[in-house]
């Protein structure tokens, strides 16, 4: 051995071989990197510059390298600009959840609504795709497997709410092209898509009263109708109270969650719902047990949104919001692996709705 060699493994040997506890090494470790840590109350993708004085860790052992440890003749380097945190809707879906992405989209809606002045209306414009078609049962004496045929239909309804809303509101519905098929165990011909009278035409009525020989009736100003604004009125604005009213008021359907967010999507296709609710309805939405989020963004008529869904073995549902506004953009429903249309296949659209509301001067 050599004295340079002798030297070498003189330095520092009573540290190397050292056999006393790496409590404190790690402790400054953990110290050192918690001063790099970014919060993360959300997973998102947020940019992070790496400072000079990084903290590298190793599996095998415990490494601290510090910028001081670089020689002292090294020029100092300039560290690259933070740039701006992304937008929700820049962000990786796939790493928020949906009561992460509810929040959002409740903490982003706007505080009020554009208001109604007299002599003007409140137009809200549903426009979707929705399934139709024939439904061939079977009998307990004659148990053979269930036969029918679906479309897809394309329609258009429109409603004028006039600024008094017990005076007479317009609804127009009109169908867009022909029917489609969508599958079906037998042939177009022996189930022809038939056009519903429902689906078109020029409805007027008192406080949307548009079908009067229905029952039950329409009255106006029913709180329990959410075609009305005392519905809005008589709710809570709290999601806890929110999501207790949404358990209640779907009992009869055993409260299942599949029942909570159908209704809870159901409402807000209505295009009433007030700023200040929505927030806290959204928050609701997010206590309901098993609502995630879609693996992708929908685009429905020009607006793309986020997905949240349910699902079951029947059928998908799911609502599309826009995090970044708040704006309640639409929703859809999808096939499951068990649907009622056997002939369809799992993930088929079954209903897709977009919904848009604005203030115009005039009705129709």
């Amino acid at each position: 051995m050599t004295d340079l060699d002798e030297a070498l493994d003189l330095l520092h040997r009573a540290d190397r071989t050292s056999t006393r506890p790496l409590d404190a090494v790690r402790a400054r470790v953990v110290e050192a990197a918690a001063t790099n840590v970014v919060p993360m109350r959300r997973r998102r993708l947020v940019p992070v510059t790496v400072a000079a004085a990084a903290v590298a860790l190793v599996v095998s052992g415990v490494v601290v390298v510090r910028a001081t440890d670089a020689p002292s003749q090294a020029p100092p380097v300039a560290a690259p600009p933070v740039a701006a945190p992304p937008t929700v809707s820049e962000q990786q879906v796939a790493l928020l959840s949906a009561a992460e992405l509810l929040d959002d989209a409740a903490n982003n809606i706007k505080t009020a609504d554009q208001p109604v002045a007299p002599g003007r209306y409140r137009l809200i414009t549903e426009h979707g795709t929705y399934a139709r078609g024939i439904l061939f049962g079977s009998s307990v004496d004659d148990p053979q497997p269930l036969k029918g045929a679906t479309y897809a239909v394309e329609l258009k309804y429109q409603t004028w709410i006039p600024a008094d809303v017990t005076q007479e509101w317009l609804n127009r519905r009109t169908q867009i092209g022909d029917a489609k098929w969508l599958g079906g165990n037998i042939s177009p011909s022996q189930a022809p898509y038939q056009r519903q009278d429902t689906d078109s035409g020029d409805r007027r009525g008192r406080c949307g009263d548009f079908f009067p020989k229905s029952q039950p009736r329409k009255v106006c100003g029913d709180p329990s109708d959410w075609d009305s604004p005392a519905f809005y009125a008589a709710l809570p604005r709290d999601p806890a109270a929110l999501y207790e009213w949404l358990r209640a008021h779907t009992s009869q359907r055993g409260s299942t969650p599949t029942a909570m967010f159908a209704t809870a999507t159901e409402i807000l296709r209505a295009g009433l719902m007030p700023a200040d609710v929505r927030a806290g309805w959204y928050r609701a939405i997010a206590r309901i047990d098993g609502v995630t989020v879609s693996p992708q963004k929908v685009t429905m008529d020009g607006r793309t949104g986020v997905g949240i869904t349910l699902a079951d073995r029947r059928e998908r549902i799911e609502l599309v919001i826009s995090p970044d506004t708040g704006e309640f953009i639409g929703d859809r429903s999808l096939t499951g692996p068990e649907s009622d249309y056997p002939w369809l296949p799992e993930g088929t659209v079954l209903k897709s709705t977009a919904i848009t509301t604005e203030v115009v001067d005039s009705i129709g």
